[in-house]
């Protein structure tokens, strides 16, 4: 009987320390956890940033030139396989800001480019999971202002297409 009784009180004793320990051990398996996720979320953003710089380094000078030449050099840019989802999310994201550029001087085609543009940088933001203002933060630049215009853009309908006469004057300048 002495026996039970012991046994019982141990395993009162037990069961209490595990329910006074348990919180602070999964804590730290959590936070364990939450290091390593947010360790590989730091190194994918790190990816697509350097991505876009690269973008942003051979055709940014187009923009100002030529939106369509500036559409052509992030076509090639984005023409090998070998690519990665968070490389080509660095691409696209840099032709849509510098579709938004082209925009703010007023490119006849820059519309439809930044629609374009942000309807494809949005899927492989959202496999990426990456939310806006993570993604925005990777190029210089006011977050809230472009983040709001994103939205507008893209939840609005697509803009309307150029016509052949105003995709060949736009093509001569």
């Amino acid at each position: 009987m002495r026996l039970f009784y012991v046994m019982k009180n141990f395993l009162i004793t037990l069961i209490f320390a595990l329910i006074l320990i348990s919180p602070q051990v999964f804590s730290t398996e959590h936070q364990a956890v939450k290091s390593v996720i947010s360790g590989k979320h730091s190194l994918l953003l790190e990816k697509v940033k350097a991505s876009a710089e690269a973008t942003q380094q051979s055709c940014m000078r187009f923009v100002q030139m030529n939106v369509f030449e500036f559409e052509e050099c992030i076509s090639e840019k984005l023409k090998p396989k070998s690519l990665n989802p968070s490389q080509r999310l660095g691409i696209i994201y840099m032709g849509f800001i510098g579709a938004l550029s082209a925009q703010r001087m007023g490119s006849q085609g820059s519309q439809m480019m930044a629609w374009k543009y942000g309807k494809s940088y949005q899927k492989i933001q959202k496999r990426l999971q990456l939310n806006d203002l993570e993604l925005c933060q990777i190029v210089p630049g006011d977050c809230e202002t472009r983040i709001a215009r994103t939205k507008s853009i893209l939840e609005g309908p697509p803009p309307k297409a150029l016509t052949e006469m105003e995709l060949a004057d736009q093509h001569r300048h």
